[in-house]
Protein backbone atom coordinates (compact mmCIF):
# COMPACT_ATOMS: atom_id res chain seq x y z
CA UNK A 1 0.00 0.00 0.00
CA UNK A 2 2.86 2.60 0.84
CA UNK A 3 4.76 1.68 -2.25
CA UNK A 4 1.19 2.09 -4.27
CA UNK A 5 0.44 5.34 -2.44
CA UNK A 6 4.37 6.75 -2.89
CA UNK A 7 4.17 6.37 -6.55
CA UNK A 8 0.34 7.86 -6.88
CA UNK A 9 2.31 10.82 -4.98
CA UNK A 10 5.45 11.06 -7.88
CA UNK A 11 3.26 10.76 -10.12
CA UNK A 12 0.81 12.97 -9.83
CA UNK A 13 3.36 15.46 -9.06
CA UNK A 14 4.84 14.80 -12.46
CA UNK A 15 1.46 15.88 -13.16
CA UNK A 16 1.99 19.55 -11.81
CA UNK A 17 5.56 19.43 -13.78
CA UNK A 18 4.09 19.13 -17.13
CA UNK A 19 1.42 21.86 -16.23
CA UNK A 20 4.11 24.42 -15.66
CA UNK A 21 5.93 26.24 -18.71
CA UNK A 22 9.43 23.76 -17.92
CA UNK A 23 10.06 20.25 -16.93
CA UNK A 24 11.25 20.23 -13.68
CA UNK A 25 15.20 18.97 -14.06
CA UNK A 26 17.81 19.10 -11.87
CA UNK A 27 21.44 18.26 -11.63
CA UNK A 28 20.92 16.59 -8.32
CA UNK A 29 20.84 18.77 -5.14
CA UNK A 30 23.33 17.60 -1.85
CA UNK A 31 23.03 17.49 1.65
CA UNK A 32 25.16 20.95 2.78
CA UNK A 33 27.51 19.22 5.23
CA UNK A 34 28.13 16.57 3.47
CA UNK A 35 31.55 15.13 1.74
CA UNK A 36 32.68 11.47 1.26
CA UNK A 37 35.62 10.52 3.58
CA UNK A 38 38.67 10.90 2.12
CA UNK A 39 40.36 7.85 3.34
CA UNK A 40 38.96 4.24 3.06
CA UNK A 41 36.70 2.56 0.59
CA UNK A 42 33.34 4.07 -0.64
CA UNK A 43 31.01 0.54 -0.28
CA UNK A 44 27.50 1.45 -1.54
CA UNK A 45 24.94 -1.08 -1.66
CA UNK A 46 22.00 -0.27 -4.85
CA UNK A 47 19.06 -1.49 -3.98
CA UNK A 48 17.05 -3.52 -7.03
CA UNK A 49 16.26 -0.45 -9.38
CA UNK A 50 12.72 0.23 -9.58
CA UNK A 51 11.83 -0.04 -12.90
CA UNK A 52 8.40 0.66 -14.82
CA UNK A 53 7.76 0.68 -18.99
CA UNK A 54 4.81 0.49 -20.94
CA UNK A 55 2.36 1.96 -23.18
CA UNK A 56 0.27 5.03 -22.39
CA UNK A 57 -2.79 5.24 -24.08
CA UNK A 58 -5.31 7.99 -25.46
CA UNK A 59 -7.38 8.26 -22.19
CA UNK A 60 -4.40 8.37 -20.26
CA UNK A 61 -4.33 4.47 -18.70
CA UNK A 62 -0.64 3.64 -18.03
CA UNK A 63 -0.45 -0.34 -18.97
CA UNK A 64 2.93 -2.08 -18.19
CA UNK A 65 4.79 -4.02 -20.23
CA UNK A 66 6.60 -6.90 -18.92
CA UNK A 67 8.90 -7.60 -21.33
CA UNK A 68 10.14 -3.68 -21.73
CA UNK A 69 10.29 -3.63 -18.01
CA UNK A 70 12.51 -6.54 -17.49
CA UNK A 71 14.67 -5.39 -20.73
CA UNK A 72 14.77 -2.44 -18.77
CA UNK A 73 15.59 -3.36 -15.80
CA UNK A 74 18.68 -5.46 -17.20
CA UNK A 75 20.25 -2.55 -19.41
CA UNK A 76 19.74 -0.28 -16.29
CA UNK A 77 21.94 -2.33 -14.21
CA UNK A 78 24.86 -3.08 -16.54
CA UNK A 79 24.77 1.03 -16.66
CA UNK A 80 25.17 1.33 -12.95
CA UNK A 81 27.91 -0.78 -13.15
CA UNK A 82 29.95 0.63 -15.60
CA UNK A 83 28.89 4.44 -13.63
CA UNK A 84 30.18 2.81 -10.14
CA UNK A 85 33.62 1.43 -11.82
CA UNK A 86 34.07 5.20 -13.47
CA UNK A 87 33.76 6.58 -10.38
CA UNK A 88 35.87 4.61 -8.11
CA UNK A 89 33.60 3.63 -5.72
CA UNK A 90 32.69 -0.25 -4.96
CA UNK A 91 28.17 -0.97 -5.37
CA UNK A 92 27.20 -3.84 -4.91
CA UNK A 93 23.48 -4.54 -6.24
CA UNK A 94 21.55 -6.35 -3.92
CA UNK A 95 19.35 -8.85 -5.08
CA UNK A 96 16.32 -10.76 -3.32
CA UNK A 97 17.08 -11.33 0.71
CA UNK A 98 15.49 -13.28 2.62
CA UNK A 99 14.24 -13.81 6.20
CA UNK A 100 14.37 -10.81 8.82
CA UNK A 101 17.10 -9.28 6.74
CA UNK A 102 14.82 -9.28 3.83
CA UNK A 103 11.75 -7.49 5.91
CA UNK A 104 14.62 -4.69 6.92
CA UNK A 105 15.40 -4.00 3.46
CA UNK A 106 11.74 -3.97 2.10
CA UNK A 107 10.82 -1.71 5.15
CA UNK A 108 13.17 0.73 4.20
CA UNK A 109 12.35 0.95 0.67
CA UNK A 110 9.02 1.86 1.50
CA UNK A 111 10.42 4.04 3.79
CA UNK A 112 12.50 5.89 1.32
CA UNK A 113 9.25 6.05 -1.05
CA UNK A 114 7.35 7.91 0.97
CA UNK A 115 10.25 10.41 2.08
CA UNK A 116 11.17 11.00 -1.70
CA UNK A 117 7.91 11.93 -2.55
CA UNK A 118 8.08 14.60 0.07
CA UNK A 119 11.10 15.66 -1.19
CA UNK A 120 9.62 16.06 -4.84
CA UNK A 121 7.05 17.97 -3.81
CA UNK A 122 8.74 20.67 -0.97
CA UNK A 123 12.27 20.78 -2.76
CA UNK A 124 11.70 20.66 -6.73
CA UNK A 125 8.56 21.79 -7.19
CA UNK A 126 8.23 25.56 -5.61
CA UNK A 127 6.31 24.27 -2.20
CA UNK A 128 9.37 24.75 -0.05
CA UNK A 129 8.80 23.81 3.93
CA UNK A 130 9.62 26.83 6.13
CA UNK A 131 11.58 24.14 8.41
CA UNK A 132 13.72 22.65 5.42
CA UNK A 133 15.44 25.76 4.35
CA UNK A 134 19.08 27.43 5.01
CA UNK A 135 20.61 30.85 4.65
CA UNK A 136 21.94 31.86 1.00
CA UNK A 137 25.43 31.03 0.85
CA UNK A 138 27.49 34.36 1.47
CA UNK A 139 26.72 37.17 -1.16
CA UNK A 140 23.16 35.46 -1.93
CA UNK A 141 20.00 36.16 -0.98
CA UNK A 142 17.11 34.71 1.30
CA UNK A 143 16.93 31.20 1.74
CA UNK A 144 16.83 28.42 -0.28
CA UNK A 145 15.24 24.78 0.15
CA UNK A 146 17.83 22.79 2.25
CA UNK A 147 18.32 19.01 1.70
CA UNK A 148 17.38 17.71 5.19
CA UNK A 149 15.90 14.95 5.25
CA UNK A 150 16.38 11.28 7.02
CA UNK A 151 15.17 7.86 7.61
CA UNK A 152 16.16 7.79 10.85
CA UNK A 153 19.54 6.48 13.23
CA UNK A 154 17.97 3.13 12.41
CA UNK A 155 18.99 3.15 9.12
CA UNK A 156 22.24 1.56 10.82
CA UNK A 157 20.22 -1.65 10.62
CA UNK A 158 20.46 -1.59 6.89
CA UNK A 159 24.65 -1.14 7.68
CA UNK A 160 24.99 -4.50 9.00
CA UNK A 161 22.61 -6.23 6.16
CA UNK A 162 24.91 -4.96 3.32
CA UNK A 163 28.03 -3.87 4.77
CA UNK A 164 28.17 -0.58 3.21
CA UNK A 165 28.47 2.89 4.31
CA UNK A 166 26.11 3.94 1.56
CA UNK A 167 22.60 2.69 0.08
CA UNK A 168 21.07 4.30 -3.44
CA UNK A 169 17.99 3.94 -4.45
CA UNK A 170 16.73 4.32 -8.02
CA UNK A 171 13.54 4.37 -9.72
CA UNK A 172 12.46 5.07 -13.39
CA UNK A 173 9.08 5.16 -14.83
CA UNK A 174 8.36 5.41 -18.56
CA UNK A 175 5.45 5.27 -20.66
CA UNK A 176 5.24 5.41 -24.56
CA UNK A 177 2.08 6.64 -26.04
CA UNK A 178 0.52 4.37 -28.49
CA UNK A 179 -0.72 5.22 -31.89
CA UNK A 180 -3.73 6.55 -30.56
CA UNK A 181 -2.45 8.46 -28.36
CA UNK A 182 0.26 10.35 -30.76
CA UNK A 183 -2.82 11.09 -33.50
CA UNK A 184 -4.63 12.99 -29.92
CA UNK A 185 -1.36 15.07 -29.46
CA UNK A 186 -1.94 15.91 -33.10
CA UNK A 187 -5.81 16.53 -33.92
CA UNK A 188 -5.75 18.36 -29.94
CA UNK A 189 -2.72 20.80 -30.37
CA UNK A 190 -4.20 21.74 -33.96
CA UNK A 191 -7.69 22.22 -33.17
CA UNK A 192 -7.85 23.59 -30.21
CA UNK A 193 -4.17 24.46 -29.32
CA UNK A 194 -4.25 21.85 -26.46
CA UNK A 195 -0.67 20.06 -25.59
CA UNK A 196 -0.98 16.10 -24.52
CA UNK A 197 2.06 14.59 -23.55
CA UNK A 198 3.47 12.04 -25.48
CA UNK A 199 4.57 10.48 -22.90
CA UNK A 200 5.99 9.86 -18.82
CA UNK A 201 9.22 9.93 -18.19
CA UNK A 202 10.48 10.27 -14.55
CA UNK A 203 13.37 9.06 -12.47
CA UNK A 204 14.71 9.22 -9.24
CA UNK A 205 18.26 8.65 -7.42
CA UNK A 206 18.98 9.00 -4.09
CA UNK A 207 22.02 8.57 -1.81
CA UNK A 208 21.38 7.53 1.79
CA UNK A 209 24.58 7.96 4.59
CA UNK A 210 23.84 4.61 6.68
CA UNK A 211 25.66 6.05 9.65
CA UNK A 212 23.20 8.41 9.94
CA UNK A 213 20.37 7.94 8.03
CA UNK A 214 20.36 11.33 6.09
CA UNK A 215 19.49 11.46 2.93
CA UNK A 216 22.54 13.37 1.42
CA UNK A 217 22.13 13.45 -1.94
CA UNK A 218 18.89 13.64 -4.38
CA UNK A 219 18.15 14.12 -8.07
CA UNK A 220 14.64 13.76 -10.24
CA UNK A 221 13.73 15.02 -13.29
CA UNK A 222 10.20 14.98 -14.84
CA UNK A 223 11.82 15.24 -18.67
CA UNK A 224 14.36 12.71 -18.67
CA UNK A 225 15.94 11.32 -21.26
CA UNK A 226 17.30 8.01 -22.89
CA UNK A 227 14.96 4.72 -24.16
CA UNK A 228 15.41 2.53 -21.19
CA UNK A 229 14.74 -0.38 -23.13
CA UNK A 230 17.90 -0.04 -25.46
CA UNK A 231 21.67 -0.60 -23.30
CA UNK A 232 22.59 3.16 -25.23
CA UNK A 233 19.54 4.65 -23.71
CA UNK A 234 19.89 3.16 -20.35
CA UNK A 235 23.58 4.46 -20.25
CA UNK A 236 22.10 8.36 -21.12
CA UNK A 237 19.08 7.37 -18.57
CA UNK A 238 21.70 6.46 -15.81
CA UNK A 239 24.18 9.22 -16.46
CA UNK A 240 20.89 11.76 -15.98
CA UNK A 241 19.94 10.16 -12.87
CA UNK A 242 23.61 10.22 -11.53
CA UNK A 243 24.09 13.60 -12.65
CA UNK A 244 25.37 15.99 -9.61
CA UNK A 245 26.44 13.02 -7.77
CA UNK A 246 29.41 14.02 -5.34
CA UNK A 247 32.57 12.06 -5.49
CA UNK A 248 35.67 12.22 -3.79
CA UNK A 249 37.63 14.06 -6.81
CA UNK A 250 34.75 15.86 -7.30
CA UNK A 251 32.92 16.90 -4.38
CA UNK A 252 30.47 19.58 -6.07
CA UNK A 253 29.20 17.11 -8.56
CA UNK A 254 30.18 18.58 -11.20
CA UNK A 255 31.09 16.12 -13.64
Amino acid sequence: MLKTAWKSALLGAAAVACAISAPVAAKGVTREDFSFPVDGKLRIAVFRPDVQVGSLRVGGLDEANAEWTESARTNIQLAMENAASERGASMTFLGDVGGADGEALAAYRGLFQAVSAEIVQHQFLFDPLPTKTIPAMPGGKGKHPGLDWTLGPGAARLRDVTHADYAMFVFTHDSYGDAGRKVAQVVMAGLFGVYVPAGVHIGYAGLVDLRSGNIVWFNTNFAIGGDVREPDGATKRVRELLSGLPSRDDPEGKK
